[in-house]
């Protein structure tokens, strides 16, 4: 048979915040390596933000920062990042249009340590549960960073940041009305095409589970592109293959039912 490659998505996908990773997820990645499959990791996440438990359950590559980090058997193969001389008037015009901003990078994570808002606060704190001791404040100096995560306040509006970005970045808007926002021409399936390339494999190999907005490029990039149960409606809508819940362990039956353990 011949080597596939998996993609998966970590929040509401491999993990969920009150379950973790279910054993039969686990049990999921251990089948795929066993028969000779490439599990990789595709997350809007930046390298800083996936952790150890993840990584150590024997993915071979990680795609993180929403397709502008590849990393393929310990190896960065590809690194799109951005400093200062971009970030410091894309962060001027996100506070000028009223829009809180987490800047990510491959190493650290970046918050407004001038920012006292109570929404704020909010939209920090997923930052701060999994950045650890990689947070960092913009006001500490240089940073470098793969995108942006942001929420607009409570008199923020994403229609006017988007017209004004929208030459520069790829915009990701999510149900809860934050936003993502990388640089043109990145996304999911930028990350998984540089992978194919680097490993010179063929896209009819490849298969991916996700169940987010930030998730579409990729479900529609790879052959068999998989929406979770528990996906956004319009991810279930334009996916062509569905699984169960993540709650139901939706991976490992759609492996099953795909015939890759």
């Amino acid at each position: 048979m011949n080597k596939k490659i998996i993609f998966f998505d970590i929040d509401g996908t491999l993990y969920d915040p009150e379950l973790g990773v279910t054993d039969l997820t686990k049990q999921a990645i251990k089948n795929l390596l066993e028969k000779g499959h490439i599990p990789v990791i595709c997350t809007g996440r930046t390298k800083a933000m996936v952790p150890d438990y993840l990584t150590e359950m024997g993915f071979l590559g990680v795609l993180a920062g929403a397709g502008t980090y590849v990393e393929y058997d310990g190896k960065v193969i590809h690194n799109k990042t951005m400093g200062p001389e971009t970030g410091d008037s894309t962060i001027a015009l996100l506070k000028e249009n009223g829009i809180h901003y987490i800047l990510e990078g491959p190493e650290n994570i970046y918050v407004d340590g001038e920012n006292n808002a109570e929404e704020y606060q909010r939209v920090i704190e997923f930052a701060k549960k999994y950045a650890g001791d990689r947070l960092r404040t913009i006001q500490e100096g240089d940073y470098i960073i793969n995108k942006f995560t942001c929420a607009p306040g409570t008199a923020g509006s994403f229609e006017k940041a988007e017209k004004k970005l929208r030459d520069e970045y790829h915009f990701t808007l999510h149900i809860d009305g934050n936003f993502e926002m990388t640089p043109k021409g990145y996304d999911k399936s930028t990350g998984i095409r540089l992978l194919l390339e680097y490993l010179k494999a063929d896209r009819k190999d490849t298969y991916a589970f996700g169940d987010s907005t930030n998730d579409l490029e990729m479900l529609q990039y790879v052959e068999y592109g998989i929406a979770m149960g528990n996906s956004y409606p319009q991810v279930l809508e334009a996916a062509r293959y569905k699984t169960l819940t993540i709650q139901e362990d939706g991976i490992y039956y759609g492996l099953k039912e795909f015939g890759l353990i």
